[in-house]
C-alpha cells in the first residue's frame, strides 16, 4: 500500500487508534512532517479538504511565479493563470469517461475490458484544457506538481521507516 492510499485511508477513517495494532496516524503526521506545500497538496488532493485550497493556491502561485522568472517566460504567459490553471488540472485529472482506469469498461460496467480507453489512450489522465500557447507551461507545472507530491510522499515513507523496529 502507498503513501496516498494509507493517507486515505487514515483520513477517511472514523477511528484513529494509535496502539500496537493501530497505525492509522503514522502517515498523517509523516505527510504533515514532509514539508508545508506537501502536507497542503495531500490534505487538499486526497483528504478533499477544501478549506486549505486557497492557502495552497498562495504557495503554487509563489512557486510558479518564481519558476518563472527563472526559466524567463514569454511577457504574455501569466505565471497567477499558470498556476491556477494547472493546480485546478492537477487536482482533477481524472480521465472521466474511464473512471480513471485508463480501459474501457464493458457496457454492463460490472467488469473492465482489455481495450484502452478511447479519450485518454490508456493514460488514465484526461488532457489539460487552456490556451494552446499557455498549454507547455501549464503541463510543465503539471509535472512539477506530481514531483512535490511525490519528494513528499518520499520524504513521508522514510520518517515512517525509521519509526519501524526491526
Amino acid at each position: 500500500m502507498n503513501v496516498i492510499e494509507k493517507y486515505t485511508r487514515s483520513v477517511n477513517s472514523s477511528n484513529l487508534k494509535d496502539d500496537e495494532f493501530h497505525h492509522g496516524t503514522d502517515v498523517l503526521a509523516a505527510v504533515a512532517l514532509s514539508s508545508d506545500v506537501g502536507s497542503l497538496f495531500y490534505r487538499v488532493k486526497y483528504a478533499n479538504d477544501a478549506t486549505s485550497y486557497a492557502a495552497l493556491l498562495g504557495k503554487w502561485r509563489d512557486i510558479v511565479t518564481k519558476k518563472a522568472a527563472l526559466r524567463t517566460w514569454p511577457s504574455h504567459i501569466s505565471a497567477a493563470k499558470v498556476a491556477e490553471i494547472s493546480l485546478k488540472h492537477w487536482l482533477n485529472d481524472l480521465c472521466e469517461p474511464c473512471g480513471g482506469r485508463g480501459v474501457e469498461a464493458y457496457r454492463s460496467g460490472k467488469q473492465i475490458s482489455d481495450i484502452a480507453c478511447k479519450v485518454c489512450g490508456g493514460s488514465a489522465k484526461k488532457g489539460v484544457v487552456c490556451d494552446h500557447r499557455e498549454r507547455d507551461y501549464i503541463e510543465d507545472m503539471v509535472s512539477e506538481l506530481d514531483g512535490y507530491a511525490f519528494h513528499a510522499a518520499g520524504v513521508a515513507m522514510r520518517k515512517l521507516r525509521q519509526q519501524m523496529d526491526f
